[in-house]
């Protein structure tokens, strides 16, 4: 359900690519290889084995003709299908005694225990020595030992000698094995020549440029593609990049006065490779965020008997909603495979809150549009813009404001919804404001064709064709808006605020943050703990008998004695708010927090000073994990390091 024709395509061009680098001896993508999509259907694979079979299927049928000794792979973080498929593969290896190691691509790690780790791994991965480009010498070395199966009469099940078509795949659905002719070409070189390209002049804008649809086409990386499908190494990127900021930070110091917009534009570049992970890592460690909501606690919502409206579905999936920035972003994505971040954002947002869709419905037809489809990235982000994580802040975009901002002057809605390409700008955004008279001199017909009346009712302009300009005998025809913005936006922000208010809500919210969240306070683009934790839900209510952990905290930092009189007196009789108290409070299954951010505070810690004086020996000790059994090696932990349940 979330493969396309492009997507196939795509990859044969890596597959071409590498193959006619490891047959030649190149080592480094040159241009030579660069003109390689005509013809790629022609092309005979020398050095490298293609089969359209199960994986755990060919290794087994390779196995049998040529034992293996060990396998090589790159660690993967896909949907629940990919996940199945590496499961069957290693039971098979433990079967046959057969090692397999994973190559860590994305800087996620596997069953990361606190995601408090997170950065730390990352950082590590990012940090380690890249492995050195093969001279021709070791590229002829290694062709000369690879093994071919061949001529021994048992052949491969189906094995590919040349790229197979897409149209050969059964396994698509026949209306989805087309390609896209605007898409990117695949392959390491193509890769390359877009990186140095955004290295040397591209880049410059990075920053200010990629929330427009119009600008982002240059002053993004456009590696998003080649990244997903393994065409370029993340870590590579991120290294040759650093070097390119060390190298501007030496030139700034010789020239300090010379101003310089490449420096912010790398930071926000790296500031995203990290920002690629940290998504991919939600994924990896809850595969099943593929098919149900991160909070539960809106699980309800969008699936009632009469929420989804197919009219809508089909009206937001082929660019006809009447809304000329949502419609020209869809046809963008369907002519060419890629949108920046932003409008991406934009037409998840309208579907899920204006027109009420479940972010499940709309999954698949956006994983074929995206030539970078990334699962690690693309559920969790659903989810986020449609408000069901629990911690992130509702991010419902005005898309008549969005146009206005991004393409003032709708360049780009002309160009891909050409049925507009007459209508002045005045209106160019609002087509359906248009007054009769002019909508007949510009020649397109908006809706019933009366025009200027806000106020009349929104229907949608029925069609059959996905993108195709309908036309009368003198005019042509574009839809008036499918429903009303506000009116829309302010019922669905209604319902979904009315579930976050409720404790059982804020509860569950709190134990997506412990797993999930991002746990930099720099204001990282996650944007989970102030904004939907401290305002909107307030955090967990604890019992009246404890003190919040934040409270204290803030309290050490301001460091008043009148403010700690002040919470004594509001305790109960009897109790006090010495260090037991705190400790108590840290140890409440009620309210668990992590472990690292209990560790940064400065009141925590003097008061773990003072319990490490009153019984030092006993917290040395080690604890078992009642659900895992794992031994734990952190006696002030609050949760097992290995299966992540609260310490009992």
């Amino acid at each position: 359900k979330t493969v396309h024709g492009s997507h196939v395509a795509f990859v044969n061009e890596g597959l071409v690519d590498l193959d006619l680098r490891l047959s030649s001896g190149n080592s480094e993508p040159t241009a030579t290889n660069s003109d390689i999509q005509g013809d790629i259907y022609e092309h005979k694979f020398q050095c490298i084995t293609v089969c359209h079979a199960g994986a755990a299927f060919t290794l087994r049928s390779i196995h049998k003709q040529r034992p293996i000794n060990q396998i090589l792979c790159h660690m993967e973080s896909s949907h629940l299908k990919s996940f199945a498929r590496d499961k069957a593969v290693r039971r098979w290896c433990r079967h046959e005694q057969i090692p397999i190691r994973e190559m860590n691509q994305t800087g996620v790690t596997r069953c990361l225990s606190d995601r408090d780790d997170f950065t730390t791994n990352f950082n590590k991965f990012s940090r380690q020595t890249r492995h050195a480009t093969p001279t021709k010498m070791q590229l002829d070395g290694l062709g000369a030992r690879l093994v071919k199966i061949e001529g021994d009469g048992s052949e491969l099940h189906g094995r590919c000698h040349s790229p197979m078509k897409p149209s050969d795949m059964q396994e698509i659905a026949s209306e989805f094995r087309c390609d896209r002719v605007q898409r990117q070409h695949g392959g390491e070189t193509k890769a390359m020549e877009y990186f140095r390209s955004f290295l040397s002049s591209r880049g410059a804008n990075y920053s200010t440029g990629i929330s427009s649809p119009n600008s982002s086409w240059t002053t993004g990386s456009r590696l998003s593609p080649y990244l997903t499908w393994g065409h370029i190494s993340l870590r590579y990127v991120i290294v040759i990049t650093k070097q390119k900021q060390e190298e501007l930070r030496a030139t700034k110091k010789k020239a300090p006065s010379t101003p310089s917009p490449w420096l912010r534009s790398l930071a926000s570049f790296q500031s995203r490779m990290h920002w690629r992970s940290h998504f991919i890592q939600k994924l990896e460690s809850q595969p099943s965020l593929e098919k149900q909501d991160q909070c539960l606690a809106f699980s309800h919502l969008r699936r009632q008997p009469d929420d989804f409206n197919e009219k809508y579905f089909e009206a937001w999936c082929q660019g006809r909603t009447g809304f000329p920035f949502v419609d020209a972003c869809m046809r963008s994505l369907i002519h060419t495979g890629w949108l920046n971040f932003r409008m991406r954002a934009m037409l998840v947002s309208f579907a899920t809150y204006n027109l009420w869709l479940d972010w499940k419905k709309i999954a698949g037809h956006l994983a074929r549009l995206f030539l970078d489809y990334e699962p690690g990235i693309h559920y969790p982000q659903l989810q986020m813009q449609a408000g069901t994580t629990g911690i992130n802040a509702m991010r419902v975009y005005n898309v008549t404001k969005q146009g206005k901002d991004q393409d003032p002057s709708g360049v780009f809605i002309k160009k891909y919804v050409p049925e507009l390409a007459t209508v002045p700008d005045e209106y160019i955004h609002e087509p359906h404001k248009m007054p009769a008279s002019l909508q007949k001199k510009c020649g397109v017909v908006i809706g019933d064709g009366k025009g200027g009346n806000e106020k009349k009712s929104i229907g949608i302009f029925q069609t059959q064709q996905s993108t195709t300009i309908l036309s009368t005998k003198e005019c042509i025809c574009y839809p008036s808006p499918i429903v009303d913005e506000k009116i829309t936006a302010k019922s669905a922000k209604d319902k979904l605020s009315a579930v976050r208010k409720q404790d059982s809500t804020k509860r569950e919210a709190e134990q997506v943050y412990l797993k999930h969240g991002s746990r930099r306070t720099n204001g990282d683009r996650d944007g989970a703990k102030p904004k939907a934790l401290n305002s909107a839900s307030k955090r967990v209510k604890v019992d009246s008998a404890q003190q919040s952990l934040m409270k204290s905290w803030s309290q050490s930092q301001n460091g008043g004695a009148s403010n700690e009189k002040q919470e004594q007196a509001k305790l109960p009789a009897g109790q006090t708010s010495d260090c037991a108290s705190d400790v108590k409070l840290l140890h409440s299954t009620e309210n668990p927090v992590s472990a690292s951010r209990i560790s940064k505070s400065p009141l925590i810690t003097s008061l773990f000073s003072k319990q490490n004086n009153a019984n030092k020996h006993a917290e040395q000790n080690e604890w078992n994990c009642k659900a895992c059994t794992f031994l734990n090696d952190k006696p002030l932990g609050l949760v097992c390091t290995m299966c992540g349940s609260v310490r009992a």
